[in-house]
């Protein structure tokens, strides 16, 4: 029984990996994908550089000045990169032939949450790359372990916001109903949540229309739900609040708003909503 189970699991992992690798071969060829790349690339290295026309130019602060266009730019790059991962395949029909293989719904959903996640890494990859670079011609210190640490958080975004992209394309049966579902999810948890007062216009709904005080924390809580604030709180592992006042700040010693437990939820994105997507996608009527 244990090795049937053993079996399956390993089939279903090797159909995955065969679905990853044929949608990567495909979807690196979207030159939306590449376009939002290239911008997002671009504008790193260009604060990157602006970094070192200040007095005393260092690494940290060059990273922290990047984590608010990290924050609002990367997240759409995720988005134009997995919105048609499965709802362009059930609009064109070739995903009927790709099932027909025989490949388990399972392992598309989880072949191209792994190839379009691949695919805005190698992105942050080369924008990483290009900063080191710079780090170690025009700073005076590189600190390239800091590097590492921000790569990793940053690695947890994408992946919040590709899985949970990939997740809304598997329920969505055409591309216009895809990309209206992934931008709605990046300007509801990125621009307006965390930029534009989401948790303001929480508070005020709380307080001023139903006389309800439930405290800071709470707000916080209500902030790191989203992947772009829980992000913003991870931050607070590598930057030092006291000399960057523009983190989020930790309400309180509640372990639901500590910057570790961020993680949790980001890992969270990532997986859940797969979870459900499949689940959607597992049920619904194909061609």
């Amino acid at each position: 029984m244990s090795e049937s189970m053993s079996d399956s699991t390993s089939d279903a992992l090797a159909d995955a990996l065969v679905v990853a690798r044929r949608d990567f071969t495909s979807a690196r060829r979207s030159k939306l994908l590449w376009g939002m790349i290239g911008i997002y690339v671009g504008f790193a290295a260009l604060l990157f550089w602006a970094g070192t026309t200040v007095d005393a130019p260092n690494v940290p602060d060059a990273l922290f000045n990047t984590m608010f266009l990290t924050t609002l730019l990367l997240p759409l790059v995720a988005v134009a990169a997995a919105y048609l991962a499965v709802a362009g395949e059930r609009e064109s029909g070739t995903v009927q032939f790709l099932l027909s293989h025989p490949v388990s719904r399972g392992s598309v959903v989880a072949g191209k949450f792994v190839s379009r996640t691949l695919m805005v890494l190698l992105a942050l990859a080369v924008s990483f790359v290009v900063g080191a670079v710079m780090a170690a011609t025009m700073y005076p210190e590189p600190t390239f372990g800091l590097f590492l640490r921000y790569a990793g958080l940053t690695t947890l975004l994408v992946g919040a916001y590709v899985g949970t992209t990939v997740a809304l394309s598997a329920t969505a049966a055409t591309r216009t109903r895809a990309i209206s579902l992934g931008v709605g999810f990046y300007f509801l948890t990125d621009v307006l949540w965390v930029f534009g007062g989401g948790t303001a216009a929480v508070r005020f709904v709380f307080e001023n229309l139903l006389a309800v005080s439930l405290g800071e924390t709470f707000y916080q809580f209500v902030f790191v739900l989203s992947p772009a604030g829980s992000y913003l709180n991870t931050e607070h592992l590598i930057f030092d609040a006291a000399n960057y006042p523009q983190l989020p700040p930790v309400a309180s010693d509640a372990f639901y708003v500590q910057p570790w437990f961020s993680i949790v939820i980001l890992l969270a994105w990532s997986l859940v909503p797969l979870a459900v997507g499949y689940w959607r996608f597992r049920g619904a009527q194909i061609g």
